[in-house]
């Protein structure tokens, strides 16, 4: 969905900028996390002020299945 804004007085602008590279927020993400406060928004979802949760590297690196399932499949396939 796209909202575009006309007008918008130089000072806010500036305002907003400052206030994004502060919390290293692109000016477009400072203006959505703007209007969430403003209208009362319930924080429910996942939002642009809470970070995703830590993820080990192991857990990224992590083949599915067990040792015993690999094995299984490498001997199967007739190596």
């Amino acid at each position: 969905m796209t909202l575009t804004l006309k007008n918008i007085p130089p000072h806010l602008h500036r305002v907003l900028k400052i206030q994004a590279r502060q919390h290293k927020r692109s000016l477009n993400q400072e203006a959505i996390l703007c209007l969430e406060k403003a209208v009362g928004l319930s924080t429910e979802r996942p939002s642009l002020t809470a970070p995703p949760p830590p993820t080990s590297a192991g857990s990224i690196l992590r083949l599915p299945g067990s040792r015993a399932e690999l094995l299984d499949d490498f001997l199967e396939r007739g190596a």
